[in-house]
């Protein structure tokens, strides 16, 4: 039986047996020691060194360059901006792959990822770096797996759902009071990393475990988990793609081209 979500793990622990989100996290640390090894991010040289490295930007990406829907998931700002989404990548995307599997945990990060940035492009043109949306899609997956299993999950998993809650609700309160933080890369990564979740997250049942040793007594129960098929991963994924294509094309459709180069209109 695997261990429940709720429990506390060393930091060791929490990214052993976790191969998606320990690769995520190299990839995260990697990409900024290359930014900071090939001019940082300070002043405008700093700015002009992230829209190569593939920062959001509205008019690059009205402009085709939709790489960049992809990439500010693997940039940050500076160490602290790189730090605070590891800490979330590694404690809660831990708890989500061991619950979803590698695969599918793959699958919610990379399409919260990307409909973080769709809607921040939808929200505004400026540039825009940062895991925050795909962590926030890990926050909205744990939390439609525990709505979904809420009953059988108990008080625990309610206390979790709370405070996945109150995270989420600190963090949207913090963006809207501080510049600089781009709450529409948040909302719509939770968002996409809950819709995923809706089809593949894995619904507990009791089963009965009997011990061949004892021929007395009522059998345990114990939770176990029952994986959602391959099919339903699929439809989620369609389901993001069609949507993240949809509002870049229509967003996109609001540019207007003058002198060769697309503006906001």
């Amino acid at each position: 039986m695997r261990q429940y979500p709720g429990q506390r793990q060393p930091l060791a622990a929490s990214i052993s047996g976790v191969p998606a989100t320990s690769v995520f996290l190299a990839i995260n640390i990697i990409f900024f020691a290359g930014v900071m090894l090939t001019g940082g991010t300070d002043g405008l040289a700093g700015l002009n060194n992230l829209l190569d490295w593939g920062a959001k930007f509205g008019p690059s990406i009205a402009e085709g360059e939709y790489w960049r829907l992809v990439m500010p998931m693997f940039l940050h700002v500076g160490f602290f901006h790189l730090l605070t989404n590891l800490f979330g990548l590694v404690i809660f995307g831990s708890m989500v792959e061991r619950i979803f599997g590698t695969r599918n945990s793959v699958a919610i990060y990379l399409a919260a990822g990307v409909m973080g940035n769709v809607a921040s492009f939808v929200a505004g043109p400026n540039l825009s770096v940062g895991a925050s949306g795909a962590v926030f899609g890990i926050f909205g997956a744990f939390g439609m797996y525990l709505l979904l299993n809420r009953r059988l999950l108990g008080q625990v998993g309610r206390q979790q759902l709370t405070s996945i809650g109150v995270i989420v609700a600190i963090n949207i309160v913090f963006g809207l009071s501080v510049a600089g933080v781009d709450n529409a890369a948040h909302i719509g990564g939770l968002l996409a990393g809950a819709l995923v979740a809706f089809f593949i997250a894995p619904r507990e049942r009791l089963v009965a475990i009997s011990n061949p040793f004892s021929f007395v007594g009522t059998p345990r129960m114990a939770l176990q988990a029952g994986q959602q098929p391959v099919s339903r991963l699929v439809i989620a994924v369609v389901a993001i793609t069609v949507i993240a294509a949809a509002l870049t094309f229509f967003e996109t459709q609001t540019y207007v081209t003058i002198l060769g180069s697309k503006f906001p209109g």
